[in-house]
């Protein structure tokens, strides 16, 4: 499983890289409040997006693809300590020995950078590249890990791009933005990406708008569970206040899900990172805190995302990574790296061989062990590492 594999984003490549927690949190009737002129709250950095988990997969055969020599990979999502898709600004590869090497896997129609992406597999990815507007976009799709692709015409051209299995999928695409406000519109698809249909939008100059997803906060992405229950987090600049918003009728309707800040964090301005989901019940919902005292929080739920109890918060903030329902990150490439293997319960300092911290453009961990980490410099030269010991020790794989 992919730490936070937030296929988050509207606009770029830039905003990919951008999108993707001991108190009870419990859901209930949404409470929207009125919104005066507030202020900004901190930028967020956000891991690569978050999804459902996915097994470990066998690779399709690679004989018939070329070989990426040392691709300038600006998002990562490995899915196991094997197999994994990257982009650079040009092209699509894949990994099938843990990134040591990569295969070029780009659309033959390709042109440019797509806007968002999804990876279910070492077999199966979709790309989304825009059109002249976010309402316009091509949609390419391959079973067969990237030696040939499929593309249809779609209603985006990029945003938050997720599939629950190989038919059902969500996106959610930005439309404007400004002013701790953003409009948006939910599309869903059950036959693999070739048609989709509006679910709601709620932007109230469009005829049919619907305001149970509010206009208000900015939005991390879509996650989902199945083809009726989906997550759209985010933040707001309100005191105490986690923008997390659920739907159980395929997003026809979203309900905001009330969250308990950990005591000695009230009051509290918060960015929410997308759920990622182990099975139909365990899930892990990743919350920055931004108060007197900095904080990252994991929320957990046993019951498919219907309530979040917090975890133990760490005081830092950074990148938060989700391997496994039990196995938990916090860093933001500096001296310290905090990590949890009993579910957020307890955390370890880990100290790094490397320090990171000015160039930290991602990090991600499949397990306990094996782990992949981004940098870029002022001058965009990337560079990714890896370590199998938890975090102690980083290699580079691509200088």
């Amino acid at each position: 499983m992919v730490s936070i594999r937030y296929k988050i984003l509207a606009g770029g490549l830039a905003v990919l890289l951008a999108a993707l927690a001991c108190s009870l949190g419990s859901t209930s009737t949404p409470v929207i409040p009125a919104v005066p002129t507030i202020p900004s709250i901190p930028a967020v950095p956000v891991a690569t997006a978050t999804a459902t988990a996915v097994p470990a997969t066998t690779a399709p055969a690679s004989s018939s693809l070329p070989v990426a020599a040392s691709p300038s990979i600006q998002l990562l999502d490995m899915l196991d300590v094997n197999n994994g898709w990257a982009l650079t600004d040009t092209a699509v590869v894949r990994t099938t020995d843990g990134g040591s090497s990569w295969l070029m896997a780009s659309p033959s129609g390709l042109s440019g950078s797509p806007s968002s992406a999804f990876f279910l597999d070492a077999s199966t990815a979709w790309l989304a590249v825009m059109g002249a507007d976010p309402t316009t976009g091509t949609l390419f799709h391959t079973t067969d890990g990237g030696a040939s692709w499929s593309s249809a015409a779609v209603p985006f051209g990029g945003g938050s791009l997720k599939f629950t299995d190989p038919l059902h999928g969500w996106e959610l695409v930005g439309l404007s933005a400004g002013m701790s406000h953003e409009a948006v519109a939910v599309y869903r698809t059950s036959d693999g990406g070739t048609t989709w249909t509006r679910a709601i939008i709620d932007d109230p100059s469009v005829s049919g708008y619907s305001d149970s997803l509010p206009l208000v906060g900015d939005k991390n992405g879509i996650s989902a569970l199945d083809a009726a229950h989906a997550w759209v987090t985010g933040a707001q600049p309100s005191d105490d206040f986690i923008y997390v918003y659920a739907t159980q009728d395929g997003g026809t309707s979203w309900i905001h899900q009330n969250f308990s800040i950990p005591s000695g964090y009230s009051p509290a301005q918060t960015s929410a990172n997308l759920p990622v989901f182990f099975g139909s019940n365990q899930a892990v919902l990743p919350v920055m805190l931004f108060s007197n005292n900095n904080a990252s929080v994991f929320y957990v739920s046993q019951d498919g995302g219907q309530t979040w109890t917090a975890t133990t918060p760490v005081a830092q903030g950074g990148f938060l990574a989700v391997a496994s329902a039990s196995d938990f990150f916090v860093w933001d490439g500096g001296t310290a790296l905090y990590a949890s293997q009993d579910a957020g319960a307890n955390w370890t300092t880990i100290t790094p061989n490397v320090k990171l911290k000015d160039n930290l453009v991602s990090f991600q961990f499949v397990n306990a062990t094996t782990g992949w980490a981004l940098t870029s410099d002022a001058n965009s030269h990337h560079i990714l590492y890896k370590t199998t010991d938890g975090g102690a020790t980083w290699t580079i794989l691509i200088p």
